[in-house]
């Protein structure tokens, strides 16, 4: 991405760690002491003082490590003029009051819910949205079937927040999720088109059949710049049916030394063939997935030296949620999209592809440390 690297929100991996001098009211943190062979993040002066003020927020964190609901608050708390919220489920009663807080100082906030979330009843949060008079849409996915399982917010459509972690409790205590902000202005774009056409495409809440725009293809990145091996990637794809599977599979076909992958659920005929590929040429591919899910291809992942490893969640009855891709400790994959059937036909879904090593690094080491306590299969 051309101006990830001069827009990064940057802080590390672990709350508790020392912290460095303030660069120009930035408070800076440093990578982890594990991986010293990375280089040194670059860190910019906080956006200016008549735009969206992102200091402090951090680029990344993992929820056994930091509380989700504490980010998400502050970064609607200095919400001025817009905010563009798409959620799956919302269960935090503080992200509630944060967006009712904004509606009231006169912030326009929209929001989107997926269909089975409110319909026959909301639960006790989505439906103070709806009660709040805050704009509140919901939608399945394509055609309506399928799901709206994105996960992302728009501040002042200046910053985003996106990844694997819906907005609830769940994925705060119990479950290994992922959050990151970015504020680089051709993803940040990418997603206010996506959330326009998400937006035409849903319904008012309490009015199921009211007109809608007809289901059409997502927005596409005008300008794919994501250079991993030579092969040109986008910077952001939308689902459904808007080319994420073929973009990944381009990604591991790229792939030269590694593949790390931390998924929910993983179903998709199409990229575990690309999985073997990599492997039969000497990429060495890891799969860490969520025990409680079925994955219909282990007898050919052992067969093809794939690497296996199975892990629960947090606590009892809590998920390995991340779907995220670390490729040859270079290329980070990571969003809303399971590599299922699913996600790619009838799901609406958010995907981000990049190389800036500020997120990179971060993701490679919370891969290693989710798999370290697992034996392989």
């Amino acid at each position: 991405m051309r101006k990830l690297l001069n827009s990064l929100l940057l802080l590390s991996l672990f709350a508790p760690a020392a912290r460095a001098a303030n660069l120009e009211g930035v408070d800076l943190r440093t990578l982890l002491p594990r991986l010293p062979a990375q280089p040194i993040p670059l860190y910019t002066a906080q956006p200016e003082k008549a735009g969206y003020d992102w200091t402090g927020l951090p680029a990344y964190i993992f929820t056994e490590q930091e509380r989700l609901s504490d980010p998400i608050v502050k970064a609607i708390d200095r919400t001025r003029r817009t905010l563009d919220v798409a959620l799956y489920n919302l269960q935090l009663d503080d992200a509630v009051s944060a967006l009712v807080r904004a509606k009231e100082r006169g912030v326009k906030v929209r929001v989107i819910f997926d269909g089975a979330h409110v319909y026959p009843e909301a639960g006790k949060q989505i439906k103070a949205v709806i009660d709040s008079g805050i704009e509140t849409r919901v939608m399945n996915g394509r055609g309506g079937t399928g799901a709206m399982h994105c996960k992302y917010a728009l501040f002042d459509k200046t910053l985003l927040e996106t990844g694997s972690a819906n907005w609830s409790g769940f994925a705060e205590s119990f479950s290994y999720e992922n959050i990151m902000f970015a504020a680089d202005p051709d993803l940040v774009s990418g997603y206010q088109a996506d959330y326009e056409w998400m937006w035409g495409q849903a319904r008012p809440a309490g009015q199921p059949q009211a007109a809608a725009a007809k289901p059409s293809a997502p927005p596409s990145d005008p300008t794919p710049d994501v250079n991993f091996n030579g092969t040109m990637l986008p910077d952001y794809v939308f689902s459904p049916r808007g080319g994420t599977e073929a973009a990944i599979i381009r990604a591991v076909d790229a792939a030269r030394a590694s593949v790390d992958l931390a998924m929910f659920t993983f179903t998709s005929r199409n990229i575990m063939e690309s999985l073997k590929r990599a492997s039969a040429r000497g990429v060495k591919v890891k799969l860490l997935l969520f025990e409680g899910q079925k994955f219909p291809f282990f007898q050919e992942a052992r067969a093809g030296r794939i690497e296996l490893r199975f892990k629960p969640g947090r606590l009892e009855k809590g998920q390995m949620h991340n779907k995220f891709a670390v490729l040859d400790g270079r290329l980070l994959i990571n969003g809303s999209y399971n590599w299922t059937g699913t996600a790619e036909d009838a799901n609406t879904e958010n995907t981000i592809f990049t190389m800036a090593p500020e997120y990179v690094a971060p993701y490679k080491a919370e891969f290693e440390k989710l798999s370290s306590d697992v034996k392989p299969e």
